[in-house]
């Protein structure tokens, strides 16, 4: 709202119980400008409410009278008195947790005042410009910036105040900031599908996206990235051996020092409340703990002009780091987070198989013991359960930042629907955001012939349905063709790992610490006619001898097998569902590879439904055209929630791929 006029302010007495008095102490009227002065001393604490008047909208223009109220408490006296829709949501988020007593009014205000950018949002004003971006991101500037978000999510959504001032209080009790939602991906059961849970609240942020690259945006702020506070990120020039360049075991060895320095460093951005002595263990973020920091990049002078090879290598070395740590599958932004004890919801887990979803608010599987050993039956209450670790696309995203590798561009977004659909300037996360790398048309359908253009640390996107039927048409993200998982690709079969490092990858180790293969690989392992392959055969043979990922489900970060159908096995559930991939590392390379080219990704079309933005990708090769072409599709399920990616068509396989199986 901008400066609300002519309206009638009142202070009330506020008792220690949280009790607001009948009658104001003090009364008077806002000026045109909004502004308002009190005459009579005051005995804090006080309630401040703000009745009537008019204002124009930040994000249309339009004229209108406040309908409802706005409140404000104050418990000591401010500078100023800066009356809200944030100051609306403290007052409404301490009255939830049980009334206006000091404590519940402090810890709202904690929350809101992070949501909103670290800033006092009862005592800072906006301040507004005309034209152009400001490079120094002050507190009021941020003030403007979520006064205008607010606004637009409550005039997009055809929200009361009451409703809108609700999603302020969920999206700052959930630890999301006007530049970040808390997102992620599915968790995954026992039988290997995805249930993918729905985002929380985004509206605020959402709409924040929107707001910045608006022609109405006055916050100077012109990216949402200008509000991620994060610590200095440290570059490291390595010394290594030449051997080291091109070999994972090798790089991890002789880069261990380095990773466990960046390991124990600050893993949180800093700021909303993160500060250096309590990211481990921040109880006010919401229960996916803060979000990463950036970490500079790591360069190798011994490596030669390879570069790419040796940040292959580095991707491998850091992923086969994070796997040993034996950290658990949980819905967090960063793996050195521990939730506390308390509330309940900070360590809880879905009550039947693995998969939490939405519905029953899972935070972390019960698949992973707190010594980092691995099960295969579901662990109680009583045990001692691994509270720390990340999700799938939270993993894919930490790897290539804690590689330093995506620093000077932008950190891979957690949410998986950004992270597999984003590429260019992307609208639905922020004006301007560029996804790191190149997306490419390898999928389902072609997998079988393409598998040997894949290379170490290319991102693989899963969709909750495997195979598309030929007549499906157009789908929505109901039909469950939603992008739900991520893998990175190794470029490894089994029975390398197992000769060149047996104690990591033997199996007779399955599930101990110190194993790097996911205990649950058995459940990929079937005969064309539904028999299950035993795990003892892996390796045995060309047909059972599958190439291997890593992606954190289950129990956490793991290698699991890559079936493409041959004569003994058929494919399991990544190859069957298999929707493209992203490349980061010599992504600039691809254009001019004769084969990869045609398979880039890119928007073919874009419009608008109630939600916002509805981009279509495609490829320029043959199946990307036609009724039932191969598309993806990336928008907003609703208007407040993340953006997802989801897949419409069905692949033909090309003719050449039956032989290669």
């Amino acid at each position: 709202m901008g400066p609300l006029s002519h309206a009638t302010v009142e202070v009330h007495e506020l008792a220690a119980d949280g009790t607001v008095s009948d009658k104001p102490v003090t009364t008077t009227t806002t000026a045109a400008d909004g502004s308002f002065v009190l005459k009579s001393a005051l005995h804090y604490p006080v309630f401040v409410r703000v009745t009537g008047g008019s204002y124009e909208e930040e994000a249309t223009g339009v004229t209108t009278t406040l309908n409802g109220e706005l409140d404000a408490v104050y418990l000591t006296a401010p500078s100023q008195m800066v009356v809200s829709m944030y100051s609306n949501a403290v007052v409404a988020d301490a009255r939830a947790a049980g009334g206006l007593t000091a404590d519940n009014i402090a810890s709202a205000m904690s929350r809101v005042n992070a949501f909103a950018g670290d800033i006092d949002v009862s005592e800072t004003a906006p301040t507004f410009v005309s034209t152009g971006a400001t490079t120094d991101v002050s507190a009021g500037a941020k003030m403007a910036l979520a006064l205008g978000a607010e606004s637009q999510s409550r005039t997009s959504l055809g929200l009361s105040v009451v409703d809108s001032t609700q999603n302020i209080v969920a999206q700052a009790g959930n630890g999301d900031t006007l530049a970040q939602c808390n997102a992620g991906a599915g968790n995954v059961n026992a039988d290997g599908s995805l249930d993918a849970p729905v985002s929380g609240n985004c509206a605020i942020t959402t709409a924040a996206a929107a707001y910045v690259g608006g022609a109405r945006n006055k916050s100077g702020i012109k990216t949402l990235s200008a509000l991620k506070n994060v610590i200095p990120g440290h570059a490291a020039s390595v010394s290594v051996s030449s051997a080291a360049c091109t070999d994972r075991d090798k790089l991890l060895s002789e880069l261990g020092t380095l990773f466990a320095n960046r390991k124990n460093e600050v893993q949180a951005q800093l700021g909303n409340g993160v500060t250096v002595a309590n990211w481990k263990s921040f109880a006010n973020g919401g229960t996916w703990g803060p979000f990463a920091a950036s970490y500079g990049p790591v360069t190798a002078a011994a490596c030669g002009s390879d570069v790419g090879a040796f940040q292959r290598e580095l991707v491998m070395a850091v992923e086969n780091y994070w796997v040993d740590q034996g950290i658990n599958y949980c819905h967090h932004h960063i793996p050195g987070w521990l939730p506390p004890t308390s509330p309940a919801k900070f360590r809880n887990f879905s009550s039947g198989g693995t998969s939490g979803g939405s519905a029953s608010k899972m935070t972390c599987t019960a698949n992973r013991r707190a010594d980092g050993s691995q099960s295969l039956a579901r662990l109680t209450k009583s045990d001692e359960i691994q509270w720390e670790g990340v999700d799938c696309s939270d993993f894919t995203s930490w790897v290539y930042n804690f590689a330093g590798l995506t620093q000077a561009t932008n950190n891979l977004e957690t949410g998986i629907g950004s992270q597999a659909c984003s590429t260019g300037d992307d609208p639905l996360v922020s004006s301007g955001q560029q996804e790191p790398g190149v997306l490419l048309d390898i999928n389902q359908g072609n997998i079988a012939s393409m598998v040997g253009y894949l290379k170490p640390g290319d991102l693989l996107y899963i969709t909750q349905k495997a195979t598309v039927s030929a007549d499906v048409g157009t789908v929505t993200t109901a039909d469950g063709y939603d992008v739900s998982h991520v893998i990175t690709w190794t470029g490894k079969h089994y029975s390398e790992l197992r000769a060149s490092d047996p104690a990591h990858f033997g199996l007779d180790t399955l599930g101990k610490v110190g194993s790097r293969l996911g205990v649950d690989l058995a459940s990929y392992l079937t005969t064309h006619d539904g028999k299950a392959v035993p795990v003892s055969e892996l390796g045995g043979s060309a047909d059972t001898d599958p190439w291997m990922i890593i992606d954190s489900h289950y129990a956490g970060p793991a290698y699991r097998p890559f079936i493409i159908k041959n004569a003994t096995m058929k494919a399991d559930w990544y190859a069957a569902s298999l929707s493209h991939v992203r490349r980061i590392i010599d992504a600039d390379k691809v254009q001019a590879d004769p084969v990869l080219a045609p398979l880039v990704i890119a928007r073919t079309a874009s419009s608008s439904n109630s939600a916002g933005p509805v981009l279509t990708f495609a490829s320029k090769a043959s199946w990307a055209s036609g009724t039932n072409g191969y598309k993806l599709v990336y928008q907003r399920p609703d208007a407040k929630s993340i953006p997802s990616c989801y897949r419409v068509g069905t692949p033909p396989v090309p003719a050449n791929t039956v032989a290669a199986q």
